[in-house]
């Protein structure tokens, strides 16, 4: 039994070794492409609920873009602070700004999902550009930088949102930090071999006459997939560009607590389940091999059989996989403490099965 548990464990770290070198190597070896063309007219979209005190930084970045042709449209869903009032206030300094108050949500449709449908509905551009109200763009050439990404073959662009570092917790946003870029690896490492699954709606963007608002409503009960969920279903092998240069990103801000972040990685893993099933097995190797990893040195290294060899196969598995995150790190100008990397890394094996089964039992899941 403990034999065939070690070569499990082998094969696990071969499994991940392959996939370090395979899939997320690309990321630090891609050059982001520009594309000399005329460039689109672009809508950015923002769902907002209680965001009174986020929307005034964004639009004033937001205004500050340089770009010729673009409109800001933002949804006020049922807020019970002073978006409506901010909002109405800016749209009056600013034309391009165009807010939509929603009252009443429909019978069987997420808040979220509802905004986003009306959004796109009044949206008049070629482009939708997605993000957050607690988002800001890290340049004033974001939308520049997004919209020149699409050529005639693409439908869809990826972009990078990391998250800002909150001194008074620095444990959490550590954490934060480090999952977030292991996302990353993983949906911008796939869709770089042509095998795009996901992306994150706080940088986001479609063509307009791609997004699916067909698909929008027949997932309009779900919480969370707007994103993710739309890309999954649009994606093909040739329809996906990524960004990964830092003017191209938007930075967002961490929960400050570890019960509200677990309450979004819920809400958020809750959309896996309805990949595609290719999706789900290819993530599905990755992420078990990877947790199978952790669980097995454990319980090898307690048995006693051939401890060098086990920690060997670690060793070089952890190597592999720190060497590729921090160049990945320094692409995205995320920067980590190697040191560091391996209390995060078992950190990690920890908290994934945690949320994961989690995310799989809940069922009523809410957006604000």
């Amino acid at each position: 039994m403990v034999t065939l548990l070690l070569i499990f464990f082998l094969v696990c770290m071969i499994i991940q070794i392959g996939f370090h070198w395979v899939v997320f190597d690309k990321i630090p070896r891609h050059k982001d492409e520009h594309h000399k063309h005329t460039l689109p007219s672009v809508s950015v979209i923002v769902a907002a609920r209680n965001e009174a005190a986020h929307l005034p930084s964004l639009l004033e970045s937001l205004f500050l873009q340089e770009y010729d042709d673009f409109e800001v449209i933002i949804v006020n869903d049922r807020s019970t602070d002073d978006t409506a009032k901010v909002l109405d206030s800016y749209s009056i300094k600013d034309h391009r700004l165009k807010p939509i108050h929603i009252a009443k949500l429909p019978k069987d449709w997420n808040g979220k999902k509802y905004a986003l449908l009306q959004a796109a509905k009044l949206a008049k551009n070629e482009i939708l550009l997605f993000t957050d109200a607690d988002c800001l763009p890290e340049s004033k050439e974001w939308i520049a930088r997004m919209a020149a990404a699409f050529d005639p073959n693409t439908d869809i662009v990826l972009g990078f949102s990391p998250y800002s570092s909150v001194p008074q917790q620095r444990l959490l946003s550590e954490f934060i930090s480090f999952e977030t870029l292991m996302t990353g690896i993983q949906y911008f490492g796939f869709a770089l071999i042509k095998k795009p699954y996901m992306g994150v709606g706080r940088n986001l963007a479609f063509r307009r006459k791609a997004y699916d608002l067909t698909f929008l409503d027949k997932i309009s009960s779900l919480t969370g997939g707007d994103d993710d969920l739309m890309v999954n279903h649009i994606a093909t092998k040739k329809n996906v560009r990524v960004l990964l240069t830092k003017k191209s990103q938007m930075r967002s801000v961490p929960k400050s607590s570890w019960r509200a972040y677990i309450v979004q990685k819920v809400r958020h893993l809750a959309a896996g389940r309805h990949y595609h099933k290719k999706d789900q097995t290819l993530l599905g190797v990755f992420t078990l091999s990877f947790l199978f990893g952790w669980i097995l040195l454990f319980l090898l290294l307690v048995s006693a059989i051939n401890p060098y060899l086990i920690l060997t196969a670690f060793g070089l598995r952890s190597l592999s996989f720190y060497t590729i995150f921090a160049r990945v790190g320094q692409k995205f100008d995320a920067h980590f403490k190697i040191w560091a990397l391996p209390f995060l890394d078992l950190c990690y094996s920890i908290y994934y099965p945690v949320v994961g089964v989690k995310a799989l039992a809940t069922k009523n899941i809410q957006w604000k």
